[in-house]
């Protein structure tokens, strides 16, 4: 019989994949959250990069709610707290011209004070105080060079918020 001497093909995952620990599922090497599972992963030292500087997180797109956005916001941070992101971006938009400010950019700013009061964020600037006129934001962007590329854009715009996530070992849950 032909196959008894066969040996049946190994399957291999391409060299760029590893597998997630928990469900199998193909995954980056640089993954330390499976997509499939949302398990945490360890760390391979083979494939080690460093986390990009900063995170743009969109809490406003698709029209949700307060709670939804609030949701994505808490949810996205932790994951940009474990994947050592630095800075994060947050747009919560502004809200109408008429309404004076949005219920998901107000919302939004509350929850971003309290987590700041439980150490879970370091840091944090809202966009209509970003400026590098201000001793501040001369301040913000020496520690964060990688904002002098959009620097204009982001220059007093009450429609986002930056945020420096606390380290995993000094956050506080």
């Amino acid at each position: 019989m032909p196959w008894k001497n066969s040996t049946a093909p190994i399957l291999q995952l391409p060299s760029s994949m590893k597998q997630c620990e928990t469900c199998g599922e193909r995954i980056a090497p640089e993954s330390r959250i499976c997509p499939y599972c949302e398990t945490l992963q360890s760390v391979s030292t083979l494939h080690v990069r460093t986390a990009p500087p900063l995170r743009t997180l969109n809490i406003e797109v698709g029209l949700p709610t307060v709670d939804e956005a609030l949701q994505r916001l808490s949810i996205q941070l932790s994951r940009a707290r474990t994947d050592g992101v630095r800075l994060v971006r947050v747009i919560h938009g502004w809200g109408s011209a008429s309404g004076g400010g949005g219920k998901i950019r107000t919302a939004a700013r509350s929850w971003i004070r309290q987590q700041a009061q439980t150490g879970s964020i370091r840091f944090y600037l809202f966009g209509d105080h970003y400026t590098p006129s201000s001793p501040e934001g001369r301040d913000f962007l020496r520690r964060h060079p990688a904002l002098r590329a959009e620097e204009r854009q982001d220059r007093q715009n009450p429609g986002i918020t930056f945020v420096e996530p606390a380290p995993i070992g000094q956050a506080r849950m």
